[in-house]
């Protein structure tokens, strides 16, 4: 009887066992991004920082002045402009981790080709209690602005950390030809 009951116990351990093992999340999720959504028109805050898309620009070509000279990127695709306003909460800190995801899906950072753009956000720190406004710039193919998320972050790959997701609404993107973007912004 002993024996018997000694197997049963074993094999319910093993049950319960492959159960936890089958519901317990992977460790990317439990240490991954706090994530906090929101719409375009509202201010998305986190537990760190929060932002407000006030702008979002489809434009062919960028221009702006570097040094006094003029500087002009052009793009088989299509340039995206976000103009946002970011606040810290409790302690300075960068915004350098920022991302759109396009229509299939895929992610697509912020542009090195116009990494010298004057105002641009990832290059700037967010101090508690004043706003910071500037742009985010991304290029990319046209057909992948139809719906996209803004996804804002300290850093790229955030570990418990905030994680801001905007919704972006496409009646509320400008397209253009050409954009001139000035030291104050757009």
């Amino acid at each position: 009887m002993r024996i018997v009951f000694s197997i049963a116990m074993t094999i319910v351990s093993l049950a319960v066992l492959a159960a936890l093992q089958a519901t317990t999340p992977p460790y990317a999720m439990l240490t991954g991004p706090i994530k906090t959504t929101g719409r375009q028109a509202d201010v998305v805050a986190g537990t760190m920082f929060s932002a407000r898309v006030k702008q979002v620009q489809k434009v062919r070509t960028l221009v702006w002045d570097q040094f006094g000279r003029a500087v002009e990127r052009q793009s088989s695709g299509t340039w995206v402009v976000f103009s946002a306003e970011l606040q810290a909460m409790r302690e300075t800190l960068p915004v350098r981790g920022a991302t759109v995801i396009g229509a299939s899906g895929r992610l697509y950072r912020q542009s090195r080709r116009a990494d010298s753009a004057p105002n641009v956000l990832s290059a700037k720190l967010v101090q508690p209690g004043l706003p910071t406004t500037g742009i985010f710039i991304f290029e990319m193919p046209e057909e992948e602005t139809r719906d996209m998320e803004l996804v804002l972050s300290r850093q790229y790959g955030p570990q418990l950390e905030d994680e801001l997701g905007i919704r972006l609404e496409q009646n509320g993107i400008v397209s253009r030809d050409r954009l001139e973007i000035g030291k104050n912004g757009l």
